[in-house]
């Protein structure tokens, strides 16, 4: 049935539709962290193929998801029985005004292309950590990365995008244009419409310069609270993030990994502000350099096979010597998970905290925890695993960052999104997509709730 009904769909289509069977179906069917089987996906080349999926999926009843990347944990770029839209090939990197800084950035493009793109114009944006990572998938999310201290989030340079609303409209998006619409998607996640374009203020940036200096996991405790503090006194222009790594067998030992990115290539400011990282505790290696910022971004780690991540994370208003002595006594050690505590702060604290949909930013940290599951796990099961993994900091923390979040749960979303924000959301989401077309996305349950 949903075979002849797909063949139709693409004679109205410049894009292509892949049906299962294919080999291109059997390359795009699952995401980063979900295996999927969807009905069909469709490789939209067009705003009008768009318009057309979307009136497919609404006629047919079909679950919809929309891709950019495909790197996002909670797998909603792909689905069982339903829909996909593919946006690889709204992938464009385009300096819009040299003298202003503005470019435009296809939904579709992946974050390590995109860099490298700005990087030949001396250019950067506040964006992921990995190459793969989408970039509409991450901005729509609000965007934590190298430059979230100097440079505030990804959406806080973002003055502008395309999208195509549920019922087929193609707007532009602004503080002056649907204000209210461009107040949600900073943050507020794919569930008002097809964002297939961001107009961004970049950054010039020449150069960075990175790297990192690995300690004693026995040490844990102290490095963690010595970093702390040199995060407290560093220059907004030091970005940096620590790892409690508790392993791989014998092969790969246990570790507290600091790692860094200084805004800017003037050495001598850089060496000041980066020694006191280099002196938190015995110090094992340690690797500094200058590099473009693109360079920063690595390629993405995948779960092991046969395994998912169903991790969690949270926010740490501050990072007490209470939470640093349970990140030190649960995370890191051998046989314990691991965790990520990213510093916070600068540019990202100054803009209110209701100026965009996201909501957390008076937070020090945001801390990381992933958890695995087996790829067939049920939801039951991975909120058991989830829930034994992040135990230890649940009472600790507070909110979730929808970019990090692996499932879709009522919960999860709850925590992302305070009770002003989510309400706020929610009239947004009936505005505009008042059937719930998009309801594979964060806050599906929005517009169910609205006219309850």
């Amino acid at each position: 049935m949903h075979t002849e009904r797909f063949a139709e769909l693409s004679q109205h289509i410049a894009g292509e539709v892949i049906m299962p069977g294919s080999e291109t179906y059997e390359h795009l069917r699952n995401v980063f962290n979900q295996t999927g089987s969807p009905a069909g996906i469709v490789k939209a080349q067009t705003h009008q193929d768009i318009v057309e999926a979307l009136r497919f999926a609404r006629e047919q009843e079909l679950p919809l998801s929309v891709r950019s990347g495909g790197h996002g944990l909670s797998g909603q770029a792909t689905n069982t029985e339903g829909l996909v839209i593919d946006l690889a090939a709204f992938h464009q990197v385009e300096i819009l005004d040299p003298k202003r800084h503005l470019v435009r950035l296809g939904a579709g493009a992946h974050w390590g292309e995109a860099a490298q793109a700005l990087a030949e114009h001396g250019l950067a944006i506040s964006s992921g950590d990995t190459k793969q990572v989408g970039v509409g998938g991450l901005t729509l999310g609000g965007g934590i990365g190298w430059l979230v201290r100097t440079h505030g989030l990804t959406i806080d340079s973002l003055c502008a995008a395309e999208l195509v609303t549920a019922d087929g409209r193609i707007l532009r998006v602004s503080v002056e244009e649907h204000p209210d619409l461009f107040w949600a998607i900073r943050g507020g996640g794919g569930n008002f419409g097809v964002v297939t374009s961001f107009d961004f203020y970049a950054i010039p940036c020449p150069a960075v310069i990175g790297g990192s200096v690995i300690y004693d996991v026995a040490e844990a405790e102290s490095v963690l609270a010595a970093w702390a503090q040199a995060m407290r006194e560093a220059p907004e222009e030091l970005n940096s993030t620590i790892l409690l790594f508790s392993g791989f067998g014998a092969q790969v030992p246990p570790r507290v990994s600091v790692l860094f990115c200084y805004a800017g290539d003037a050495q001598a400011k850089a060496d000041a502000a980066i020694q006191p990282l280099l002196h938190l505790g015995t110090v094992q290696t340690q690797h500094i350099q200058k590099m473009p910022y693109h360079a920063m971004l690595e390629d993405a780690v995948s779960p092991p096979p046969g395994l998912k991540n169903v991790g969690h994370n949270g926010f740490l208003k501050t990072l007490s010597n209470e939470a640093i002595a349970v990140l030190a006594a649960n995370y890191g050690q051998p046989g314990k998970p691991i965790a990520q505590i990213r510093s916070l702060g600068g540019a990202m604290a100054r803009v209110r905290s209701q100026a965009t949909a996201f909501a957390h930013r008076e937070s020090e940290a945001l801390v990381i925890v992933p958890a695995f599951a087996p790829v067939s796990a049920g939801e039951v099961q991975a909120q058991q695993i989830r829930q034994a993994a992040w135990g230890p900091l649940a009472a600790l923390s507070r909110g979730a960052f929808v970019n990090f979040l692996t499932d879709a749960s009522q919960a999860s979303v709850a925590a992302a999104y305070p009770d002003e924000t989510f309400a706020r959301l929610a009239s947004i989401k009936a505005t505009y997509d008042p059937d719930n077309l998009f309801n594979q996305n964060w806050k599906s349950k929005l517009a169910v709730k609205t006219q309850a």
